[in-house]
């Protein structure tokens, strides 16, 4: 397909993530192994990312749920700074994470002052990794569509596969395939060389692009039998646990509430209930926030939460400025919208979103 860049090296792991720093990015790999050869594996293919990287960024192994000790993982660590380059040595680490992860963990290694914020991003992190296997992800295609409408939405410079590759956690196949269909489709600008945007979308686009996304996504919904628990109390609570961190800042609030941060004009008065999109463990969530929400059994049952599993919001959090609040990605809270009945006023959202984006400003 032309106009995708080339394929990039063995630098990108579908496994590892990416945090930004003030000072350079911390590429990270969590492993869940009691294997020494396991560790061996992970060493070295961060120094093979870490290689096609600037000199500030460096790569750590952190290994959770282990029988391996602190001790024996920075011997580990020792012999294969020894054999591999002065340069590339001392930009590996690996880091030990002990303790309840509901009451949080602690790190400890080889990296002696970390950059503030890494750690709770970390924990956050390491909380989402574990649960990948138990809760249900959106599919990878997905991922990407809805990355790169983000992107499109934040009117950003186009983007490599590589980058796709590193933010959307997912395969050089998976990004080529997905970006192949939507250049056959005609979805995609013509960038030449320099990477690949989505091109700008109608208003019945945005509205189809919302659906398929609604569609294919897991929904945890959540009743309170006592009838208590208003939307606004929730968001409180919220927002309290977020400020005493007990609560990561990828939870965003999305649904009505969302919908009018980004649409001021959103024709509808009260938000019949709270939307969240979060990458950790919905029950966890709902158990924080209230504890007499129970999920919900029955049709007929009030819905007061409803925690939808988005699993590339984690990679999309860390692109977003402080400015951005709480605030679910548009395309969370369109989606939202289109699930609750909410058709007109999604409709009108979707073309609030199409004008701003045509204007070149980001739609919030």
């Amino acid at each position: 397909m032309k106009n995708i860049p080339v394929k990039p090296t063995v630098s990108t792991r579908e496994n590892v993530d990416r945090w930004d720093g003030p000072s350079g990015q911390i590429f990270v790999e969590v492993k869940t192994t009691n294997s020494v050869r396991d560790v061996r594996g992970v060493f070295l293919a961060l120094a093979y990312l870490i290689s096609d990287e600037p000199s500030q960024n460096i790569a750590v192994c952190v290994l959770v749920g282990t029988r391996l000790s602190n001790q024996r993982l920075h011997e580990e660590l020792t012999r294969f700074r020894q054999v591999v380059h002065p340069a590339i040595a001392k930009r590996i680490h690996c880091l030990l994470g002990t303790g309840d992860q509901r009451e949080g963990l602690t790190f400890v290694g080889s990296i002696n002052e970390t950059p503030e914020g890494f750690i709770d991003w970390l924990a956050e992190r390491v909380s989402s990794e574990t649960l990948n296997e138990h809760l249900p992800q959106l599919p990878a295609r997905q991922i990407v569509i809805a990355v790169l409408a983000q992107l499109l939405l934040w009117n950003e410079p186009p983007v490599t596969v590589k980058y796709l590759q590193e933010i959307c956690r997912v395969s050089y196949p998976t990004v080529a395939a997905v970006l192949k269909d939507m250049h056959d489709k005609g979805g995609l600008e013509d960038s030449g060389k320099r990477g690949v945007r989505m091109r700008r979308l109608s208003t019945g686009e945005w509205m189809e692009l919302a659906r398929d996304h609604a569609r294919q996504r897991k929904v945890f919904l959540f009743t309170d039998p006592t009838g208590q628990s208003l939307p606004e109390q929730l968001v409180k609570r919220l927002l309290h646990l977020q400020d005493a961190e007990k609560l990561g800042r990828s939870v965003r609030i999305g649904g009505v509430i969302g919908a009018s941060s980004h649409f001021p004009k959103l024709d509808i008065t009260a938000a019949p209930r709270l939307d969240l999109s979060v990458v950790i463990d919905p029950t966890q969530i709902a158990a924080l926030l209230d504890a007499g929400l129970l999920q919900k059994t029955r049709p007929g049952q009030r819905v007061a939460l409803a925690i939808h599993v988005t699993s590339y919001i984690s990679a999309m959090t860390g692109r977003q400025s402080t400015s951005h609040g709480p605030w679910a990605d548009e395309l969370e809270c369109l989606a939202d919208l289109v699930e609750m009945g909410f058709t007109r006023e999604a409709t009108e959202m979707a073309q609030h979103m199409e004008m701003t984006n045509k204007k070149g400003s980001p739609t919030n």
